[in-house]
């Protein structure tokens, strides 16, 4: 049978097995990271021997896979086993040191990735029961030593007979005496039971950290992240339960003395660490919680210096000033969280997704490649991702893990192909408010927009957007032009509408590029679909930073006209002029666009919760009614109640005929809580 030594007797000798590896990797620990693994240096650990090869003149192995070849390869899916193998295939066509993580353990995936990333090993997953996929891939690597971590004993028992009677493969513990797994559930045993762990704590998700949560949720209830950091999900769980003795014995057996540590919540902080999972420095998992931190920092090591990384500068000093204030050698990192140096390969995967972030950050610390956070159900989202993906400009993308691998496909080609929108993002609605002067240019008559020149309605605009950031939103500015005006008479077209000549558009259009401004192009139909009208318009629609409003109260039936009834329009003909919008989004590789529908009658869009609006666009319903003030709140409350949450919402003010014109807080205060604020 296999060797089977445990991480309590294997001290120096763990240092030599993973300074064994002779699969080549592309960059060298860094000595002041604390690791005790020099990975390009078989010296570096005395005694450590690897058999000969004979293909090789100095006698060690190439492993090297050849790494993702294509511009975008899919390594996604929910099996993280199986997403292993096919991360292991593009990296390595052998090993000689295989680390095996169990993701049923807390952190387990996290704090072998520096194990593995160090000596550029492939990392493998089992979820509390040892299959055939990742005996499989070992068999195929055909490794001398394989490293479990957070295994416990009887499954590291399970995977050596699954090995056969290959004396030859040495199986190093780490963690497997942490707690027994009888149930195969990642349920923990009492011995060894962490001291940090509450078990009062609540393992209830926050619903603002779920990736699946796309623009139609809103303005993100996060706090905006420091500048230069990623925004992580701090959310309250106790998913680091447990974590710290695992992470404890794995820095004893690294003879590391310095380690990154994070709060165990802190999503966004382990994802930054693990982007520096090359240099082989190890985690360590912190409890926020004051009494808790206190009892888990008489765990650590006395030697140990930590580099604390957090949200902000200011969280990681405050942090660092609580564990100098207990004994501990500690100091805020003053390193960037994600670099943004050029690659030539990103990895790319979610936080959330522990195990898939682990896998990639095991691969591209390993080959000294890039590895970056996205949003697994939405990769083009959060300005801070995306401009560090611009940065780092690769030229092959591999996607790990619970990512949406069709959504990331045609999102991420137009963050690396095409400019973002004035909010310095490609995605509307996550951090911020949109407030509009609304109107035709030169028309003073049809709103405020056309009341000045276009000089003046930049300054205004300003001034009016200015106080809607009260509640910590990012404003972005916007013009709403109406683009086809409805019309009294029939006109040549015979359908009561007249068109703005789009070079009367063109200077607003492009001048509000210039000034961070966004453009929606408001139609007023008549007689004529919706669609119809969209289509003559599409060289402006074209532009990342102009949308589109439809507006029923101006679209007529045959026997119809303006004034004497009240329009309304089939969600069928909304569907089309969608499925149109969303189909130029992709196709152009433009970012996502608004789809802005007017509405203070239920008859005006009657069935307009069977609307399928799909993630090129971020539709809003935008209550534009007129009169007294507490009747507006009436209409906005029957608009918005009981509607799917497919929808955001717009409010609209009449300087002249709101009585009276609601104030930017009286709008704030408004339940759902408005992303679109218009002026008229």
């Amino acid at each position: 049978m296999p060797t089977i030594r445990t991480s309590r007797a294997l001290g120096v000798a763990l240092a030599a097995a993973l300074t064994l590896s002779a699969c080549t990797g592309n960059g060298a620990s860094d000595p002041e990271a604390g690791s005790a693994v020099d990975r390009d240096d078989p010296s570096a650990a005395p005694g450590a021997t690897a058999e000969p090869d004979a293909d090789t003149p100095d006698g060690q192995r190439d492993c090297a896979g050849a790494g993702p070849t294509d511009e975008l390869t899919n390594l996604t899916g929910s099996d993280a086993a199986e997403v292993a193998s096919r991360v292991a295939e593009q990296t390595h066509t052998c090993a000689d040191v295989v680390v095996v993580a169990d993701t049923t353990t807390p952190w387990a995936p996290t704090l072998a990735a520096p194990v593995a990333a160090a000596v550029d090993a492939p990392l493998l997953t089992v979820d509390g029961t040892v299959g055939t996929t990742v005996t499989d891939v070992i068999g195929r690597l055909a490794p001398r030593r394989v490293i479990t971590v957070g295994l416990p004993a009887d499954r590291t028992a399970d995977l050596t007979a699954a090995l056969g009677d290959d004396d030859g493969i040495d199986v190093v513990e780490l963690g497997s005496s942490l707690g027994a797994d009888t149930a195969g559930d990642g349920a923990t045993g009492d011995p060894d039971v962490d001291p940090t762990d509450d078990p009062t704590d609540d393992p209830t998700d926050d619903p603002t950290d779920d990736p699946a949560d796309g623009p139609a949720n809103g303005p993100a209830d996060e706090e905006p992240s420091a500048a230069g950091t990623d925004t992580g999900a701090t959310d309250g769980t106790d998913e680091g339960a447990g974590a710290l003795p695992l992470a404890v014995e794995v820095v004893e057996h690294l003879e590391a003395a310095h380690v990154l540590a994070v709060v165990e919540g802190d999503t966004g902080s382990r994802a930054a660490a693990l982007a520096r999972a090359g240099e082989g420095t190890p985690l360590l998992p912190l409890p926020e919680d004051a009494d808790a931190l206190e009892a888990a920092v008489t765990t650590l090591p006395a030697s140990l210096r930590l580099e604390v990384l957090a949200r902000s500068e200011d969280d990681a000093q405050e942090l660092a000033g609580r564990l100098v204030d207990l004994g501990v050698d500690a100091e805020a990192s003053t390193t960037a969280r994600f670099d943004g140096e050029p690659a030539e390969v990103a990895w790319l995967a979610d936080p959330t997704d522990e195990a898939g972030y682990a896998l990639a950050a095991a691969a591209a610390g390993g080959r000294d490649e890039a590895l970056l956070p996205v949003d697994g159900q939405a990769p083009w989202r959060d300005p801070e991702r995306t401009q560090r993906l611009q940065q780092v400009d690769p030229q092959r993308l591999a996607l790990v893990g619970a990512l949406d691998a069709e959504a990331a496909d045609w999102q991420l080609r137009t963050v690396l192909g095409s400019p973002p929108l004035p909010n310095g993002g490609y995605t509307l609605f996550d951090r911020e408010r949109m407030v509009a002067l609304y109107g035709t240019p030169g028309s003073p008559v049809l709103g405020a927009l056309g009341e000045q020149g276009l000089d003046a309605t930049i300054a205004r605009l300003r001034e009016v957007a200015e106080p809607y950031g009260a509640d910590g939103y990012e404003v972005l500015p916007a013009f709403e032009i109406i683009t086809t005006v409805a019309a009294a008479q029939a006109g040549s077209r015979g359908d009561y509408s007249n068109r703005i000549d789009p070079d009367v558009l063109w200077p607003w259009i492009e001048r509000a590029a210039e000034e961070g401004i966004y453009v929606i192009l408001d139609l007023q139909p008549g007689r004529t679909d919706f669609l119809d009208q969209a289509r003559e318009y599409e060289d402006l629609l074209r532009e990342p930073h102009v949308g589109l409003a439809l507006d029923p109260e101006w679209r007529l039936r045959d026997d119809q006209v303006h004034l004497r009834q009240i329009g309304a329009v089939e969600a069928e003909e909304v569907q089309r002029v969608a499925d149109w919008l969303a189909e130029l989004v992709r196709e152009e590789q433009l970012p996502q666009k608004l789809l802005l529908l007017h509405q203070f009658r239920f008859s005006m869009l009657p069935d307009r919760d069977t609307i399928e609006v799909g993630p090129e666009l971020a539709g809003v319903v935008h209550m534009d009614g007129q009169g007294p003030l507490g009747v507006k709140y009436d209409t906005y409350a029957a608009i918005t109640a009981g509607a799917e949450d497919r929808w955001l919402w717009g409010w609209k003010n009449f300087y002249d005929e709101d009585s009276p014109t609601a104030t930017p807080s009286q709008v704030l205060d408004l339940d759902p809580l408005p992303v679109f604020v218009s002026y008229q």
